[in-house]
């Protein structure tokens, strides 16, 4: 048996950097107990594809690793930046008979890398600091990187002048990679970086200028008086294999309803999993189905023509399905723990 390993991957330092690490050297050692008499390739896609420069990408060196039984592919803290073309054209260099799709993909071997890195890094907040308190605020829209869906959201939200009922954030991109060029304005609530930095981030931002925050419901006194939680997924079109990353964890963590700026089944696969999802709340709204942004808007000024008083039956109502997702979570991560640790194991 011989193992091939091309890929690069998030520094140590970085704050998914470690478990980025520990799942590679996991994988090539069930590859290694599982396929002992093949040649196999392993690729870690973190940065990997033809669009990217030498200095990250490895996709010269797949092009000429030559010949394998068996290639697998491998997505953790990044989306799949490759589709089907290039994913058959690695195939085709390869001459592979089986390809393996492993973490964010859809696929027999999917896994979620975030859940166990969040259920060990995020705070651990009791019932109190959760409890919702008077509502000032519909909603809230955290969004660091401004990618093109993120950006329109925010302008839509303005457009209709619902930015009034809600908390927002838009980073800003120096390197203009992340929103095409499209213009828009920075929106900061005066965090810091430092402010974060004992949680685990990382202290440089990037140039977003907006604090990287992984495992907190960043500030506190904003999420007591919130009712809703707008997840700013990184992935979009429906095309896009499903990324399920931290941000949509927050909201289950924090016990607040929410809706998503992003993939729309989304919701099917959190139902999946076995999670609550509070859509029928405004059922009127074809929220999982129609125009994404269009729904988001819609479902927003619904409740923003609800008074305190409504909003908090309301959330009375659903507090049974929100204490249950955040205890719900910490099963998932264990069952995603458990499944990256045996990733070729028939359910």
């Amino acid at each position: 048996m011989s193992l091939t390993y091309i890929g690069t991957s998030f520094d140590i330092n970085e704050p998914y950097g470690p478990g980025e690490h520990a799942i590679i050297e996991s994988v090539k050692t069930q590859i290694e107990q599982t396929f002992p008499n093949d040649q196999c390739l392993l690729i870690n896609l973190t940065w990997f594809g033809p669009q990217f420069s030498e200095s990250n990408s490895k996709w010269d060196d797949v092009m000429e690793a030559g010949e394998f039984d068996r290639v697998f592919l491998l997505a953790t803290v990044d989306p799949p930046m490759i589709g089907d073309y290039e994913i058959s054209e690695i195939r085709r260099v390869t001459n592979a008979i089986h390809v393996y799709l492993l973490g964010n993909f859809d696929s027999p071997h999917a896994f979620n890398f975030f859940a166990p890195v969040v259920a060990d890094r995020f705070v651990k907040y009791n019932d109190d600091d959760l409890r919702l308190e008077n509502i000032e605020k519909i909603f809230v829209s955290y969004n660091r990187k401004p990618k093109v869906h993120r950006v329109e959201f925010v302008q839509r939200l303005r457009d209709t002048k619902l930015d009034q009922y809600g908390t927002i954030t838009l980073g800003i991109d120096e390197t203009n990679i992340q929103n095409a060029g499209v213009a828009h304005d920075y929106i900061s609530i005066g965090e810091q970086q430092e402010d974060y930095v004992s949680l685990g981030n990382h202290p440089a931002h990037w140039g977003f200028g907006i604090p990287l925050d992984n495992f907190s419901l960043h500030r506190m006194d904003i999420w007591k008086k919130t009712f809703l939680y707008v997840v700013g997924a990184t992935e979009f079109q429906p095309h896009d294999n499903l990324f399920c990353q931290q941000d949509t964890f927050k909201a289950i963590l924090g016990e607040r309803p929410y809706i998503i700026n992003g993939v729309q089944r989304t919701y099917r696969w959190l139902r999946y999993h076995g999670f609550r999802t509070f859509n029928h709340y405004w059922s009127h709204i074809d929220v999982e189905n129609g125009p994404v942004h269009e729904g988001l808007v819609e479902v927003i000024r619904f409740l923003s023509k609800k008074s305190e008083s409504e909003l908090k039956e309301m959330y009375i109502d659903m507090l049974p399905n929100l204490t249950y997702n955040r205890q719900r979570f910490y099963e998932f991560a264990e069952e995603q723990r458990n499944r990256i640790a045996n990733i070729f194991r028939e359910p």
